[in-house]
């Protein structure tokens, strides 16, 4: 903790000496000792700089934004909210410099005054800049922040190619995307957790299947996306109930550009059309659109064991379209943030290839809504917010291969608010943070049984605090936080918590972690209706993490003319009462709680040589999750991989961008036993970009080749893939 000085006294025996004592020589003395003891107090008491960078125009977060102490070496970066902090300032005036490619660099002066936390609110206008003509690819590559963390901004976004959610996060170090074919549902999977056990917020509304729990990330197209932060671990203690394995946080579109369109197509009957725009000053908004159709038909091989025969993958094709329109305004003292969205999705639900659905049809409709609002007054920063979604989903096979005919109708309404305050400090308890958190989950469906409740309640509240260990940039930081929410179904109260040490000693930087969190059981598992040989568990406990253990580090630093960046984290996070399907012993199928062992390791690397515009990266993941069962279990949880990863290659010779990714699923159990395993494979994805100009617009063409040496291997058994897909892509915009 801080260290207090104090000038020191020599004290020698008394001597019956009689001394005279002048008044003014007292009065004289005791300003001198007090002139030299502020000063020396002062210098015990450096200062604090935090504050916000924001777009001039739009008032949004800037981030990755240089901030620099003129006259010393203390720098920092703003953060995904354009946020900063500077520890260790000399009271004192001092010039602080703010710089980032895009945006006009920006001076201020401020006052720091002893032991104080000053607070600065910075605004950067946009600079236009001349560029080679080239994008940027990032298909794949995570920027190493934090470890546990992983960001992928809109330019990533636009630079992938991607179409949804789910493909964004393909590769990922600790992340594993489950996928039913290429155009089928696709969840993920964190450091080896069920679906289930993501928590998914769109806008700060949560995207849980009513019935199941799990997301569909392929539902959310990257043409509404703004941002995607994903947090690795137990995020109970940040957001409620759900996140065990952790929190993946979708911000949808606030910014567009004045003008954009983009065309494509390619393999499996794929068509693509989106377009953007925005205008506004003081009242900014931005609107756009996107529609997709592709009718998934190929020509696949049946595993040996069923004849390996071929066939035609049919009832596999897709349509969707959505909107995005969001505003930006001051609004009393503050900034005001509105975004809705629409989107529609109709798809063929295939089934496996060895028992085939070729009338099994998925229908989506989903709207969503948010308003965010906050204020900086002083050193009070007051932040509040509503959410909503409503979505109707509807599944349906009138002639399925086995049981009766169906038509399955859900619908769920989720509205939230959330208000937060955080207070900075002086000294070493930096700031102090609290608030709370509503959400009303409504549900309505033809699966569940008459007894299901029509909906949910939750209640959460929480409280935060940082400390600095010492008033240095680098030194030890400590983050707390603790959260207490009351299930809206058992009336039961759940405590989280959370305690993340972490230290940034120039190019290394280490953490260490320790959280909790839990999982109520989704309605499907105890309220949907009972069938033949199945039956719904009402009495299931709740799904707990008490303890996620994870310790971790980063180095990054100069090898000769490259860059290279290093990060690992290792973790601990078992889980008890994981709920899995299992028989009893009447054969009877039911959710049912199980303890599960949960430990591995994310490792990232990256490379730049920049006098060669080469990037090289890559990550592996090591996912332990087996069964705490009496003896030695080592068997894996049905499609955990325990090992995984994805290498790639960037290179940018003159006004081209080359990239390369390869991606590794290792071995697969699709039974809750060693048997039937799965080969481990490889894929390989190509993608070749160059823009030019073309009068007055910027034309960007683009080939994406998926699986470029044909590879055909699938991640779950029965859902095959179509091997090589290709697809070109043409952007305009304004030059």
């Amino acid at each position: 903790m801080r260290a207090f000085l104090l000038p020191s006294a020599n004290h020698t025996p008394h001597r019956r000496n009689t001394i005279t004592v002048r008044p003014a020589g007292v009065v004289l003395t005791i300003c001198t000792l007090l002139a030299l003891t502020a000063d020396i107090v002062a210098a015990q008491y450096p200062g604090k700089l935090t504050g916000r960078v924001t777009d001039a125009i739009n008032r949004e977060p800037v981030e990755n934004v240089f901030v620099e102490v003129l006259g010393t070496d203390l720098t920092t970066l703003s953060d995904g909210r354009g946020e900063f902090r500077i520890r260790g300032l000399e009271p004192g005036r001092h010039a602080i410099r703010f710089t980032r490619l895009g945006y006009e660099p920006s001076s201020r002066e401020i006052d720091i005054r002893n032991g104080a936390t000053a607070w600065l609110a910075v605004r950067l206008g946009a600079r236009p800049v001349l560029l080679e003509e080239v994008r940027a690819e990032a298909k794949g590559a995570a920027r190493i922040e934090a470890p546990g963390t992983i960001s992928i901004t809109r330019d990533e976004i636009e630079g992938s190619g991607e179409h949804t959610a789910a493909g964004l996060l393909e590769g990922r170090a600790g992340l594993v995307v489950n996928s039913r074919g290429p155009l089928g549902p696709k969840t993920v999977s964190i450091r080896g957790s069920s679906s289930d056990q993501v928590l998914v917020l769109l806008d700060g509304a949560p995207l849980g299947n009513p019935i199941s729990g799990a997301v569909d990330l392929s539902t959310i197209p990257t043409s509404q996306i703004e941002s995607i932060t994903v947090l690795k671990g137990s995020q109970s203690a940040r957001f409620g109930p759900g996140a065990e394995a952790g929190a993946i946080l979708i911000d949808t579109r606030i910014n567009a550009t004045p003008l954009a369109a983009r065309l494509e197509t390619g393999s499996l009957g794929l068509w693509s059309v989106s377009a953007e725009t925005s205008g506004g000053a003081a009242f900014g908004w931005s609107a756009g659109g996107y529609a997709r159709t592709a009718d998934g038909l190929f020509e696949y091989s049946l595993p040996d064991e069923l004849g390996g025969e071929t066939a035609t993958r049919a009832n596999n094709d897709l349509s969707e379209g959505n909107l995005f329109l969001a505003a930006n305004t001051g609004a009393a003292g503050g900034d005001l943030r509105l975004r809705g969205g629409f989107n529609r999705l109709e798809r063929g639900l295939p089934g496996p290839s060895y028992l085939p659905t070729p009338g099994a049809r998925e229908e989506l409709t989903r709207w969503n809504g948010s308003a965010a609002w906050e204020s900086s007054k002083g050193r009070t920063r007051t932040s509040a917010g509503v959410h909503s979604v409503w979505q109707r989903a509807r599944f349906s096979d009138p002639s399925p291969p086995l049981g009766l005919p169906y038509d399955a109708l859900t619908e769920a309404f989720v509205l939230g608010g959330r208000i937060a305050t955080e207070v900075s400090l002086n000294g070493a308890l930096e700031s102090l943070s609290g608030g709370l958190e509503l959400r009303q989950q409504s549900y309505e469906s033809t699966e569940f049984a008459e007894t299901a409740p029509g909906g949910r309640f939750d209640a959460g509240v929480f409280v935060g605090g940082e400390i600095a260990v010492t008033e240095s940039q680098g030194g030890p930081h400590l983050v707390a936080a603790l959260r207490l929410d009351r299930d809206g179904l058992s009336r039961l109260w759940h405590a989280t918590h959370e305690l993340t040490l972490t230290i940034d000693a120039g190019p290394t930087a280490f953490h260490l972690r320790h959280a909790s969190s839990y999982r109520p059981p989704s309605f499907g598992d105890q309220f949907f209706r009972e069938g033949v040989m199945v039956e719904p568990n009402p009495n299931l406990r709740a799904e707990r993490v008490p303890s996620d253990l994870s310790i971790g580090g980063s180095v990054r630093g100069r090898l000769g003319a490259a860059i290279g960046r290093l990060a690992l984290d290792g973790y601990i996070a078992d889980v008890k009462d994981m709920i899995i399907w299992a028989p009893d012993f009447r054969f009877v199928w039911s959710p049912r709680n199980f303890d599960v062992k949960r430990r591995g390791l994310d490792a990232e690397a990256e490379l730049e040589l920049p006098e060669r515009n080469l990037t090289l990266r890559a990550a592996y993941s090591l996912a332990r999750v087996t069964y705490d069962r009496p003896g030695d279990d080592t068997v894996q949880v049905i499609y955990r991989p325990r090992h995984s990863g994805s290498a790639g290659i960037g290179w940018r010779p003159a006004a081209w961008e080359i990239a390369v990714d390869a991606r590794y699923i290792g071995t697969r159990y699709p039974v809750p036993a060693p048997l039937n395993a799965l080969d481990p494979y490889w894929t390989l994805d190509l993608r070749l970009r160059r823009s030019f100009a073309a009068g007055s617009w910027q034309l960007t063409p683009m080939i994406a080749v998926d699986r470029l040496f044909d590879n055909k291997d699938s991640m779950i058994f029965g859902y095959p893939e179509p091997g090589r897909t290709i697809r070109i892509e043409l952007a305009a915009r304004p030059r």
